[in-house]
């Protein structure tokens, strides 16, 4: 009887043994049909434990050789990086470091795209502030560490990942941000819109024949807040949106602030004149290509939206709010997640969304795009 019992744990043994090498052969094989890897994380900018849980897993993500990590903007709340000598410097500082120490020890290279909490929350201190978060990260005397663009800039910067996938990347926090911008120490190459778009037109032409993933903090289609849309939450606990514990029902009064948000427009939410001007612009330079993928943050939230333009939303690095599925949505998921973009052998994307359930992150939705050519 006690042989019997030991010839059975050992199949199981086996059985488990052979389960374990066959899901991870399957997953080498995944790894090798990968050409190149792009890891998308949007306001990762709060330590937490669900920050945790995404970057740890993203950074299991990395393939050696393969793979660029983007974080899309709101990489420090609230305000930013703090400025030397300030109350707020040190720790603002380890905030960055919690993000980029774990890719970069995976030897990923990564790339901070600003947005307008790291612009000082669109207040007047912005330029100061993102000036010193690429000061910091030159500071790490890491040539794997970039803040795309540079110098509180608004240039479209091209980061070429091999003869088939480029990301541009731009600040769409510049094209927003209500205070002085730039001033006559900067090295900008770019000093206006209309030399922003045509720089982006520059390098769209140039890459040519390639995927595009335009990378920016702001989205160009949403179904979240910042796109016009609430919960039954925002009508009835209206003061969770300054603080996410103030669970007071307030429920007539709470309809006045998605009515009063949508009056008295935000430059932060898409139906503002700012950023209307901005989707318009910068939307029209490439939505003729159908080999360009939106991709930002924003949103705390993953979206996968599909009309004019094909529209990725990672921003649940740190923080949750409010998606719906909307007339145009493939995939929405308010969960703590990021998304990777993987370059595949036969020329086409494959995006896929991970989210967080339970201590766990998996994988909750796929797209595969192939590259059509132009005639």
């Amino acid at each position: 009887m006690m042989h019997c019992n030991c010839h059975l744990i050992f199949v199981k043994y086996l059985t488990v043994i052979a389960l374990v090498l066959v899901a991870v052969s399957f997953s080498v094989a995944q790894q090798d049909s990968v050409r190149r890897r792009i890891i998308l994380i949007g306001d990762a900018g709060e330590i937490n434990p669900k920050q945790s849980y995404a970057l740890h897993d993203a950074a299991g993500n990395v393939i050696a050789g393969k793979t660029t990590v983007m974080f899309l903007g709101d990489n420090v709340y609230p305000h930013g990086i703090g400025l030397p000598g300030s109350a707020d410097e040190s720790v603002t500082q380890q905030i960055l470091r919690a993000q980029f120490e774990p890719m970069r020890a995976k030897g990923a290279p990564v790339y901070f795209v600003p947005g307008n909490h790291d612009w000082d929350r669109s207040g007047r201190d912005g330029l100061a502030r993102i000036r010193q978060m690429g000061e910091f990260l030159r500071n790490q005397q890491d040539p794997g560490l970039t803040l795309v663009p540079p110098n509180g800039c608004p240039d479209p910067v091209a980061i070429n990942l091999g003869d088939s996938v480029v990301v541009i990347a731009f600040d769409s926090e510049w094209w927003l941000f209500p205070y002085l911008k730039t001033d006559t120490a900067d090295a900008c190459s770019c000093h206006t819109k209309e030399e922003v778009l045509s720089r982006m037109q520059e390098l769209k032409t140039r890459n040519a024949g390639k995927f595009i993933l335009l990378a920016s903090h702001h989205p160009f289609q949403s179904y979240g807040t910042h796109g016009g849309k609430y919960s039954l939450k925002d009508h009835i606990f209206p003061l969770t949106a300054v603080k996410k514990w103030l669970y007071i029902p307030l429920p007539v009064i709470g309809s006045l602030y998605p009515a009063l948000r949508t009056i008295f427009r935000n430059p932060e939410d898409l139906g503002h004149t700012l950023y209307k001007d901005m989707i318009s612009k910068v939307g029209g330079v490439f939505e003729d290509d159908p080999n360009v993928v939106f991709v930002a943050g924003h949103e705390h939230g993953l979206q996968l939206i599909r009309d004019k333009r094909l529209q990725v939303v990672s921003g649940s690095g740190s923080k949750r709010s409010f998606a719906k599925m909307g007339k145009h949505s493939l995939f929405s998921d308010t969960r703590q997640g990021f998304v990777t973009i993987d370059l595949l052998g036969k020329k086409e994307l494959r995006i896929t969304y991970y989210a967080l359930s339970r201590k766990v992150m998996g994988t909750v939705f796929d797209f595969t795009l192939p590259f059509r050519e132009i005639k």
